[in-house]
């Protein structure tokens, strides 16, 4: 099922969601004048999918922006610059009340985000230390 949003429910939404590109940008058909996608409004809606939360309301703003600090930390900033990474801030995430998609029926629980999270990452970190360790002299060799 592809992932669908909405951002018609966030407060002016034209300003906060899209912007106007100012230049050509070739590799992707992006012309100089044309309305485009936030690249912070695209980060929050491919994080509905990593946050477990499919969308961002008054009531759970907090746990959305505690869920992409998390995912920040530990896989690193959403999105980049001329300058390098940056990371989300609770600002994006208050002027995006109100978008939704279908990422979840329903809002995963927090044990369950944090089980999925640590579990891959702690998963990930074995793997690369068993690639790796063919790589230390003499040392865990069977």
């Amino acid at each position: 099922m592809p992932l669908t949003w909405d951002t018609q429910d966030v407060l002016d939404n034209e300003n906060v969601c899209f912007l106007i590109a100012e230049s050509d940008h070739p590799t992707t058909g992006v012309k100089a004048g044309d309305r485009v996608l936030n690249p912070v409004t695209n980060a929050l809606i491919w994080h509905s999918l990593s946050t477990g939360i499919g969308t961002i309301t008054r009531e759970n703003a907090g746990e959305v922006w505690a869920r992409v600090s998390l995912l920040e930390l530990v896989y690193g900033a959403s999105l980049r610059d001329k300058d390098g990474p940056v990371s989300l801030t609770m600002d994006d995430v208050i002027a995006h009340i109100g978008l939704t998609t279908n990422a979840s029926f329903k809002t995963e629980s927090r044990a369950s985000f944090i089980k999925r999270h640590v579990t891959y990452y702690l998963d990930e970190a074995v793997r690369r230390f068993e690639r790796s360790k063919t790589e230390i002299p003499g040392a865990l060799h069977e």
